[in-house]
């Protein structure tokens, strides 16, 4: 007679397959993590629309009063969140800014938005407020208004959590990534010396990178943004093109919302080159007149204060001192309540 398998015989063969190809799996990824650990890599959050949308829909919380942050690099890794809320016990800090991008879109997005009644702290240097760089940041808020959705708003919680804890979640140190290098022959990245956080702040640490190299980096784009653009744009069409900037402050303020415009600090050449492209009195100082709050931090004394490494950020050991500093400003001036 031909031998027979019962179903649970199945079942239990099937659940023995599975349980080793668990163990192989977890062993495999379990290996890989502690390479890489031991190489000097960290776990690190990556950045995404997802992610933005879902600080986006943080806005309207009306168990305290939003604090919206936009702004680009600085603002975004210079700003200590959890010292904020320690500061601001009233306000929720969300951070909205973008790395290279300008924010004016969403300013805009937030101005249109009759939901919105918080305060909104938006730093930009005068290249900034150019009307080219406007839709610089609206791929984000096209996504948050046409794409985000309960189901990605799921998919990237759970993404956070993995990205939170496992360096083997970072895109560049997975399977086809490191196979298509060592067929390249290529070497790995070097461990990031930015470490970005769910909140979309993030730490950038200089004792694991080339400072003069980030210096160099940062004052050849600067000169190279600003001597490129500065012959379109000179001051009486720059400050002509600031009237919709303007309407979209009066809109927020007249919900009884707040827009506080800042200039970060900057040194050495960055500064040099910022302001000699945009002398203050042309620049920043006729656009600081023409609105309810503007803080220019060049010429703030606590907040130049602080060394940037790179002439253009600051390390994040300096990052709660700073947040100390601006938030004592902005209060001193009237426009935040501790």
């Amino acid at each position: 007679m031909p031998s027979s398998i019962s179903s649970s015989d199945r079942i239990r063969h099937w659940s023995v397959a599975w349980i080793v190809c668990g163990v192989v799996a977890a062993a495999a990824v379990g290996g890989t993590e502690a390479y890489w650990r031991h190489a000097g890599y960290e776990p690190n959050v990556r950045d995404s629309s997802q992610l933005w949308s879902m600080q986006r829909d943080r806005v309207y919380d009306s168990r305290k009063i939003p604090l919206v942050l936009l702004g680009a690099s600085r603002i975004e890794f210079d700003i200590d969140m959890k010292e904020m809320k320690q500061l601001l016990p009233n306000y929720q800090p969300i951070m909205l800014a973008q790395n290279a991008h300008y924010p004016l879109a969403v300013l805009r997005d937030l101005a249109n938005d009759e939901k919105f009644h918080g305060v909104v702290l938006c730093d930009l240097e005068p290249s900034g407020l150019y009307k080219m760089y406007t839709d610089s940041q609206q791929p984000l808020v096209d996504y948050f208004r046409r794409q985000w959705s309960p189901s990605w708003r799921v998919h990237r919680w759970l993404l956070n959590i993995w990205q939170k804890h496992a360096v083997v979640a970072d895109p560049d140190l997975g399977a086809v990534a490191v196979t298509n290098r060592f067929i390249a022959g290529e070497a790995p990245p070097r461990p990031d010396y930015l470490r970005f956080y769910t909140d979309r702040s993030g730490d950038l640490d200089y004792t694991r990178t080339d400072v003069d190299a980030a210096k160099r980096h940062f004052a050849e784009l600067v000169a190279k943004r600003n001597g490129d653009l500065r012959a379109d744009v000179e001051p009486e069409q720059w400050f002509a093109d600031l009237s919709d900037v303007i309407n979209w402050t009066r809109r927020i303020d007249a919900r009884g919302g707040r827009v506080i415009f800042m200039q970060s600090p900057t040194s050495g050449e960055v500064r040099r080159t910022e302001l000699v492209r945009h002398p203050a009195d042309l620049y920043w100082n006729r656009f600081a007149a023409a609105v309810p709050a503007a803080l220019d931090g060049l010429s703030d004394p606590a907040l130049s204060a602080f060394v940037e490494p790179d002439d253009s950020h600051l390390d994040f050991r300096d990052k709660p001192a700073y947040t100390r500093a601006l938030v004592d400003e902005l209060v001193k001036r009237g426009w935040l309540q501790k």
